[in-house]
């Protein structure tokens, strides 16, 4: 064999290591590659109603700026909730219903974005954006006078939510992404909410399963034979940045 990858060519080795390298990595993409498309046809054998994320996406796109965090944040517990109750085995010492209520682990959101974080439940950025929007949320709780909270998607953290136009730049077009950067801060925090909420949707159904059967859940997920649900998802995004995109024009 002759045909190595760029960085194996380039190691200190004899071409008998190197062969053997390669062998091994062309094995592993292949397995890799496998493993995905049963993945993805398992997940694509069931049907996903997306009705859900297309209401939370609408109330984001158009309702009054000061309810986002709090919309946001209500969605994302609920979606949480949901997959902690579906993943968590039912004969956990104690009950399970003991890990969501009082003092249990999964009775707050806060509690919920902490374990997802340190077990690797989903993405580490979705969750320290959801923990931003969710320490704005608690900020709103606290003031009665909300007047003094416009403008806050200018600030810190609202503003430093991950910018979805340049996470996914190779696509933008597709995804009606472009312009984004040129809307004002509120304009951008409504069209990173969506896409935020749309991959916490997507990785509270998604993610724990992958990481269950020991796949890397990046490329199951988002990979060459990613689930029929993630263009769906993508669908449903993408119409919001739209309305978005023209409310400011």
């Amino acid at each position: 064999m002759s045909e190595w990858d760029e960085d194996i060519a380039a190691l200190d080795m004899s071409d008998v290591e190197k062969n053997g390298l390669q062998v091994y990595r062309n094995y592993t993409k292949a397995f890799e590659r496998e493993q995905a498309k049963k993945f993805a046809a398992e997940v694509n054998s069931e049907s996903h109603d997306v009705s859900r994320l297309d209401k939370v996406c609408d109330a984001i796109a158009s309702d009054d700026e000061r309810l986002i965090p709090v919309i946001a944040c209500a969605f994302a517990d609920e979606a949480l909730d949901e997959m902690y109750k579906r993943e968590i085995p039912k004969g956990v010492p104690g009950g399970r219903d003991s890990l969501f209520s009082g003092y249990g682990p999964f009775s707050s959101l806060s509690k919920r974005i902490q374990v997802a974080c340190a077990f690797g439940w989903m993405s580490e950025d979705i969750l320290k954006d959801m923990d931003s929007l969710r320490k704005v949320r608690n900020k709103f709780s606290h003031l009665w006078d909300h007047e003094s909270l416009l403008g806050y998607a200018e600030k810190a953290p609202t503003s430093d939510i991950t910018p979805v136009e340049m996470m996914f730049k190779e696509h933008e077009e597709r995804l009606l992404l472009s312009g984004v950067e040129n809307l004002d801060g509120l304009g951008r925090l409504r069209i990173r909410t969506i896409w935020l909420l749309g991959r916490l949707y997507y990785e509270t159904l998604l993610y724990p399963l992958a990481v269950k059967q020991r796949l890397q859940p990046y490329v199951v997920l988002y990979g060459e034979h990613q689930p029929k649900l993630l263009s769906q998802v993508s669908g449903v995004c993408s119409e919001y940045t739209r309305q978005v995109l023209r409310a400011k024009i």
